[in-house]
């Protein structure tokens, strides 16, 4: 199967939430919020983001069902790590942790969200598999 064709439009549909990030900071700063909120989202965002990608190329590494344990088991604690750690950063700043809580989820939304529009290659290779199975029974 051949890889889909890299385009500037498939880049910033993947990166949706970087986008998002970045135009979240004028928009908390005209809306008068703490810009340190927008900073402890964006942080665990990145830190997030970044031990994603680390997963996701050791799990690559692995036989296929620990690979998916893994891919699974990361994509369920990442982001309440985060909010656990949001939530003890900014417990003392009531408008703060509002603001670090909400951008923070959005992002990490929009993550998910965009991996699973972005990797539609999965599905096509799963179906061929079965087709090819079918056609051979």
């Amino acid at each position: 199967m051949t890889s889909p064709t890299i385009t500037p439009a498939r880049i910033a549909v993947h990166n949706m939430d970087a986008i998002v990030a970045i135009l979240a900071l004028p928009v908390i700063y005209l809306a008068g919020l703490p810009l340190e909120g927008w900073f402890w989202a964006v942080a665990l965002w990145a830190v997030n983001r970044f031990l994603q990608a680390v997963i996701e190329r050791r799990a690559s590494a692995m036989p296929a069902l620990r690979a998916v344990g893994v891919m699974g088991a990361s994509m369920l604690l990442r982001p309440w790590i985060g909010m656990l750690l949001l939530f003890l950063i900014t417990r003392d700043d009531r408008e703060t942790a509002i603001t670090s809580t909400m951008l923070f989820l959005l992002l990490v939304t929009l993550d998910i969200a965009t991996r699973v529009l972005t990797h539609r290659n999965i599905r096509v290779e799963t179906r061929s598999r079965v087709d090819t199975r079918s056609t051979t029974l």
